[in-house]
């Protein structure tokens, strides 16, 4: 029993310790101004938590309505979509380049965010618990099946965490701040001014 609670404690120390990584990628000829219309396709889960997915595609829509984009398509009309184009199974990923020009064809959206939930979980540290959330996103050029930009980040919270400040307790929080972090790697979307006529 003890050798079993040694070793947890030491899994949990060694992936506590591994966190805090991110990696971003920009295609050269990314447009960001040209994308006026975009949308959210539901993230897949590959947590433990199955539910994972849908919580954080709803926090990641919140923070994209943050971001300088003309229209950012309404959860439920583009879930319409996504079942017109692809009958019975609209949530599977990954979507074909052929599928995501239909989608687009259908909602008059240049892009969307396809994302990948790694980890959504709270991490036992002695007495307390604190929460680890691993996140991929892209966004893709429906036109193309071009990748445009792609970001992960894995972030936890818990004692000795400078960079976090204040430990984040609840998962949903530091999924919110993941996804901040996440689209503050995206170029900038800001549009200029369009001449009087």
């Amino acid at each position: 029993m003890r050798m079993g609670c040694k070793t947890a404690w030491v899994t949990t120390l060694a992936l506590l310790c591994g966190c805090g990584g991110m990696t971003r990628f920009v295609h050269p000829d990314a447009d960001m101004p040209f994308y006026e219309r975009v949308a959210v396709i539901p993230f897949s889960s590959l947590a433990q938590d199955r539910l994972a997915g849908e919580k954080v595609t709803d926090v990641f829509f919140s923070e994209l309505l943050q971001r300088k984009f003309d229209q950012v398509l309404e959860p439920g009309q583009f879930a319409s979509a996504m079942t017109r184009v692809r009958g019975g199974t609209p949530y599977a990923n990954p979507w074909s380049s052929g599928e995501l020009t239909k989608l687009g064809k259908e909602t008059d959206v240049q892009g969307v965010f396809i994302g990948t939930v790694r980890e959504f979980t709270m991490v036992q540290n002695g007495r307390d618990s604190y929460p680890l959330v691993a996140l991929e996103v892209r966004f893709v050029d429906v036109a193309t099946g071009r990748l445009v930009w792609s970001a992960s980040a894995t972030r936890h919270s818990g004692p000795g965490v400078p960079f976090l400040g204040r430990p984040e307790r609840t998962i949903d929080g530091l999924a919110a701040a993941t996804c901040r972090q996440l689209l503050r790697t995206l170029p900038e979307v800001t549009r200029h001014a369009k001449p009087a006529s």
